[in-house]
């Protein structure tokens, strides 16, 4: 087998495939370079100048991100020629951007911020007023555009040509007037435009639903999952002080890449609810539901359970922890387990017909689909779209998990508070058979019982011989099921049957 041609870069000899480019090799291999303009999914543009580094035996600074290695060429990221070359592009940049870091949403993640303090200086060598361009410029009903800070590098122009493919935004003048402008009718077609916020590296794009919400320094993040339909979507959940704040994409090759959709990125709100539950209710004898403890409500709802057995419906986008666990509460009661989800318009890109997140977990499990509202003791409802109206009023449930009150059927006679996707660790099998993972943000919701454990305490009280398995425990049944058989799990949540006693 033919050997790779190999170029050296910072003193490291490294393969390369023809056809990358110096940038791509470098990134490959850990070794950082600056840039504003390239993009990994989008076409290579150049404009920006950051990127420049110095190559033996050339006279000029290169841009790494067109230029082609070739056998045996020697690149230097870090030297004296590439950092000056970086700084002179830094403050072209600066020249006529505003100094208003201070209230800008960008700021904390800005690589405008970043490069300038690692390559920029501290004054101007300019005298002249900063030119003044259009502020606050509407781009549609979710995006802000401001043209005086904007460098002008192309990526949202780039994004709405190759990959919404709706052509919404182009450049337009020329020299200091230069920036960006709205090609449609003062809307996006593509529901896919808030993605050009996070590509972009500068705060000239920013998100009307975020605008001036947090910094974010104060903010805490944790990977998770879209979970507005099944396709698995990787996300960053970012939360304060119990409110649901933003969600924004994480890369994952295999099925999202850089991208999410609109409508998934915006779908949090319902966490952020004024009537979410945040304690156990126990109705009494004058009908009202009140708060208890957990250990009454336990107890009641075991009670209520044992004098009136049925069905247990929980939602499509609970985990498979959390199905299989209902599944086993529906057997306790001689009874069985089904899931409720919607269905609706796909896109062919990352928005799928099934709503239900984790519908094909569901399916793999062995529970049924609950395509009409049915009677059932047990509702868990996160999302009102999968276990609506109709399934909770006729299905006369008398224990119910729910986020929001104002979903609590007038059936329920033991009502606990359910957390978000957001709130909770646990499983999702997306449309595609891919096991991925929810993590629970630590600033978003309130500190609610863990529903797993919920379930596990009420199963206990049902059988007095029942054996807590925890989560580990729960997870090796799920595994040694035929349907799991060769499935992969995320790293760190596979645990097999052989580690359930040293860890329960």
């Amino acid at each position: 087998m033919a050997s790779k041609p190999t170029l050296t870069i910072d003193g490291r000899e490294l393969e390369y495939e023809p056809g990358q480019t110096v940038i791509q090799v470098a990134q490959e291999n850990g070794i950082d370079v600056p840039h504003y303009c390239y993009h990994p999914g989008l076409s290579i543009a150049g404009n920006c100048r950051i990127c420049m580094v110095e190559v033996e035996g050339w006279n000029q600074p290169q841009i790494s991100c067109k230029l082609q290695p070739s056998e045996g060429m020697v690149v230097k990221t870090d030297s004296e020629l590439a950092l000056a070359a970086r700084a002179g592009t830094m403050e072209m940049l600066l020249v006529n951007h505003p100094l208003d870091c201070p209230i800008c949403d960008q700021a904390g993640e800005c690589h405008l911020q970043d490069f300038s303090y690692e390559f920029g200086q501290g004054s101007a060598s300019t005298s002249t007023a900063k030119t003044k361009l259009p502020k606050n410029v509407p781009f549609g009903e979710k995006i802000v555009y401001d043209a005086e800070r904007c460098i002008k590098c192309t990526l949202c122009v780039r994004f709405c040509q190759e990959i919404s493919e709706t052509h919404e935004l182009d450049l337009a003048g020329r020299g200091d007037q230069e920036r960006v402008i709205m090609t449609s009718k003062g809307e996006f077609e593509t529901p896919y435009s808030m993605n050009i916020i996070d590509i972009c590296p500068v705060g000239a794009l920013t998100s009307k639903d975020f605008r001036f919400k947090s910094r974010l320094w104060f903010m805490d993040f944790a990977p998770s999952l879209d979970t507005s339909c099944a396709k698995g979507t990787n996300i960053m959940t970012g939360g304060r002080n119990g409110e649901f704040m933003r969600i924004e994409p994480r890369y994952n090759p295999a099925v999202n890449q850089w991208w999410m959709s609109d409508a998934g990125r915006l779908g949090y709100k319902y966490a952020n609810s004024p009537t979410r539950l945040q304690t156990a209710h126990v109705r009494n004898e004058a009908g009202a539901l009140v708060e208890v403890n957990w250990e009454d409500a336990i107890v009641a709802a075991a009670a209520a359970l044992k004098a009136a057995p049925g069905d247990v419906i929980v939602d499509g986008g609970c985990t498979l922890e959390e199905m299989k666990l209902a599944q086993d509460l529906a057997e306790a009661m001689g009874a069985k387990a089904r899931f409720a989800a919607a269905t609706g318009e796909g896109d062919g890109f990352l928005v799928v017909e099934e709503k239900g997140a984790n519908a094909k977990g569901g399916e793999m499990l062995g529970l049924m689909r609950a395509k009409r509202a049915t009677p059932a003791a047990v509702l868990v409802i996160e999302r009102d779209e999968h276990v609506n109206a109709s399934f909770r009023e006729k299905s006369g449930a008398v224990v119910v998990f729910a986020l929001d009150g104002a979903h609590v059927p007038d059936s329920a006679q033991v009502v606990f508070p359910l957390g978000s996707f957001a709130e909770r660790d646990g499983l999702l099998v997306n449309i595609d058979g891919l096991v991925q993972a929810l993590e629970r943000n630590p600033a978003i919701g309130p500190n609610l019982a863990v529903f797993t454990e919920l379930l596990e305490d009420i199963l206990g009280e049902l059988d007095e011989g029942y054996e807590w398995r925890g989560r580990a425990g729960v997870l090796a049944e799920i595994r040694a099921l035929p349907a799991f058989s060769g499935v992969a799990f995320p790293a760190g949540v596979a645990v097999d049957a052989a580690e359930v006693g040293a860890v329960s």
